[in-house]
């Protein structure tokens, strides 16, 4: 019998790796969605994973190991800046990638090595999902709804998803600020760029529409320049979910001239710049405050066109009145002197009449009241005397006396009881006594 072959791990990997390289001695093109993707901890490498999913659905078939290695680095970031219309490797995105199929001896790990990329056929995937994204959306009536949204007529208080202190921060913020309005900005520090930038924007959207309308006027998620592959970032689903079902309207400024991303899309307003975005809140307000200034002037106008008109018609009220008054007058004087003269006729005979009536009125009124008066006179002096003889002082003179028990007179020994004390009142002082014994009525 032959000698039975036995492999060690590293010559049964290293045999693997040449049969391999038997199949496959060229390079071959694989297709697949980017995923995990990472950098080494030296930042020279870049490893990821290429993923198949299910043709109709999110569920994973098959995956395989990817390395993207210094070397190969500078070729494949050329060819992806040379395209019109460029991206960045990133996770969620499919490519089309030239790879060398590698076996590593030392650890048997089976993976693919890139060697170029097809940037046409990804840059057409990555179209093709963002049409998908989009038709997905306006078939939810989600591309129009923050457009429906009322714009408040005072946009001054300002919900900013952007990254905090960046050139676009300044430019936005520098631009209210020469519009001299007193805007209030509430600011969200976010990642406009990577990977960060869905959980980051997405949050911050759901902490302004916490706030809701009565406290926050508008949204703006604004970023400075960049490259068209940067834009791809919101180029979300999610991102433009939450935009779209916003309470409070988003005004976009991503920050591109050319391109338009689908969150511009289904925002309440795009515009191009955060310079821009900022000036379009300041007409806004602008807007306001000149037509305020028009209907100020308006107002005055037609009030003092209105007061003048007024004025003239009282005039000439005032010109007709006194013209009536002067006819009337005219018409009417000669009847007036007649019945002015009949008054004073009729007057003085009945102030000769009253006089004599007067005259016999106070006459009797004299006798009246001298009667009155001498009645008068002898009913005091009867009262006078009858007060002297009723006066207890008077009887008191006489040897009478008042006894007094707690204050009141006592009228009868009825009132009395023994060993009550009891005051008498003479005419000339009076004393304390107690009653030792009653006599009863017999």
């Amino acid at each position: 019998m032959e000698k039975e072959k036995i492999f060690t791990v590293l010559e049964l990997n290293a045999t693997v790796r040449e049969l391999i390289q038997i199949a496959f001695p060229q390079s071959v093109w694989v297709c697949g969605e980017i995923q995990g993707l990472r950098p080494d901890r030296g930042g020279r490498h870049t490893y990821f994973e290429l993923v198949q999913k299910e043709a109709e659905g999110e569920n994973i078939v098959a995956k395989v190991k990817m390395a993207l290695f210094a070397g190969r680095k500078p070729l494949i970031e050329k060819r992806i800046k040379e395209v019109e219309g460029g991206f960045k490797l990133k996770n969620d995105i499919e490519v089309k990638l030239l790879c060398e199929v590698s076996l590593h001896p030392p650890t048997g790990q089976y993976s693919l090595v890139v060697v170029d990329i097809d940037t046409v056929y990804t840059l057409g995937k990555v179209a093709q999902n963002r049409l998908k994204i989009i038709e997905d959306l306006r078939s939810r009536g989600l591309l129009e709804k923050n457009k429906l949204l009322t714009l408040p007529l005072l946009p001054l208080r300002i919900g900013l998803i952007t990254a905090y202190d960046s050139a676009a921060y300044h430019d936005f913020v520098n631009e209210l600020k020469s519009g001299e309005y007193s805007f209030k900005v509430l600011t969200k520090n976010c990642h406009m760029q990577g990977k960060a930038v869905e959980g980051d924007v997405v949050k911050a959207l759901h902490f302004f529409n916490k706030l809701s309308t009565e406290k926050l006027d508008v949204i703006v998620i604004t970023r400075g320049g960049g490259s068209t592959a940067d834009l791809a970032y919101f180029d979300n689903k999610k991102i433009a979910e939450n935009i779209a079902n916003s309470s409070i309207p988003v005004i976009s400024a991503i920050g591109h001239q050319i391109n338009t991303t689908i969150a511009d899309m289904v925002s309440h307003t795009f515009c191009i710049t955060p310079t821009k975005a900022a000036g379009f809140l300041v007409e806004k307000i602008r807007e306001v405050a000149e037509n305020l200034e028009f209907l100020e002037k308006e107002i005055v106008k037609t009030s003092e066109s209105l007061l003048l008109d007024k004025k003239n018609q009282l005039k000439d009220l005032a010109v007709k009145a006194e013209s009536l008054s002067l006819k009337y007058f005219r018409v009417h004087q000669d009847v007036l002197r007649d019945k002015k003269h009949n008054i004073e006729s009729a007057l003085k005979i009945v102030v000769t009449k009253n006089k004599e009536f007067i005259k016999r009125s106070l006459d009797n009124l004299n006798t009246s009241l001298n009667k009155i008066f001498n009645n008068s006179r002898e009913q005091i002096r009867y009262l006078d005397q009858k007060t002297k003889i009723l006066n207890p002082e008077s009887a008191l003179k006489r040897g009478y006396s008042i006894t007094l028990k707690e204050g009141r007179s006592v009228k009868s020994i009825d009132d009395l009881r023994e060993n009550d004390l009891i005051k008498t009142i003479f005419y000339k002082g009076s004393v304390v006594s107690e009653v030792k014994r009653i006599k009863d009525k017999g």
